[in-house]
Order: structure tokens, then C-alpha cells, then sequence
């Protein structure tokens, strides 16, 4: 096999997800016709690399919303890299763009990166973030303390 172009062969969590998904149902497929044998290491691999992605965000995703996101993301001017960052890790905060934007803070003023916040947000909703306020209001309660004044 021969890699013509390196960065096409960038693929996101959900691509990787899909890929590993066929491929299991195929070698599902050959073992119960008794046809072919996969090594013990490959199938070690493609389960625990399932088992990953099936707890990740990527389970949630679809081929329209990456599109659509990508879509949005091109008058930024952002390498194919961070793209796919963006996408598998689905920042929520300015802190979160900064680790994966380079030169974030000199490529991009704060009103580009709240608008980048809010396209994320808007193609990609996360699941998580339900469950993270019912935390944080949790948290909020434990948290507080009765002071009393002297």
C-alpha cells in the first residue's frame, strides 16, 4: 500500500469508529462461515479500540454534523489538524481552543474564538453537558458554607 497524500489520510473518532464497526461485523461474518482466521493481537486491537470509541462523543455524531461543522470552520483558517481536533474533542471553552488552536492568542481575537465556542456547540451538541450541570449544582451546594459575622 502506497500513501499518495499523508493529510487525506486523517480521520476523525467517528471515521475510525465506522471503519472498526464494518470490519468487526465482516470478521463476524467470516467466522461463523468458518472462512479466514484473524490474529489474536488484531482482534485484541479492534476490541479495545471499539470499546473506547463507544465511550467517547464520536457515538453521537453523524456525517451531516461534521460536514455541516467543517463547513463552518473554513473562514477560519485552520490547519486539517485542528479541524480534527475540533471535532473529536468538541471544545466548550476558550481554554479548551487554546490547546488545540497553535498560536491560538495570535491567530484569533476573543470575539472569533466565542464564535468558534458557539459554532462547536451548536453542530456538535454534547451529551455530557446535562449530566456536568446537574454536577456543578450539586457541587454548588456542598460547596457553600455559612459564614457568620463577627
Amino acid at each position: 500500500m502506497e500513501v499518495i497524500n499523508r493529510q487525506e489520510a486523517l480521520l476523525t473518532n467517528y471515521e475510525v469508529l465506522l471503519v472498526l464497526q464494518e470490519e468487526d461485523e465482516r470478521h463476524k461474518a467470516q467466522q461463523s462461515s468458518g472462512q479466514g482466521r484473524y490474529p489474536e493481537n488484531v482482534t485484541t486491537l479492534k476490541f479495545e479500540a471499539l470499546q473506547y470509541l463507544n465511550n467517547t462523543a464520536c457515538t453521537t455524531q453523524s456525517v451531516e454534523q461534521i460536514s455541516e461543522l467543517k463547513r463552518q470552520l473554513k473562514e477560519y483558517e485552520l490547519t486539517k489538524a485542528e479541524i480534527l481536533q475540533i471535532i473529536n474533542l468538541r471544545p466548550k471553552t476558550l481554554v479548551e481552543f487554546h490547546f488545540i488552536i497553535e498560536e491560538c492568542g495570535e491567530r484569533f481575537g476573543a470575539e472569533d474564538l466565542e464564535q468558534l465556542v458557539e459554532i462547536v456547540a451548536a453542530a456538535l451538541p454534547r451529551d455530557d453537558e446535562e449530566g456536568e450541570d446537574a454536577e456543578e449544582e450539586e457541587g454548588d451546594d456542598e460547596g457553600a458554607m455559612d459564614v457568620e459575622e463577627r
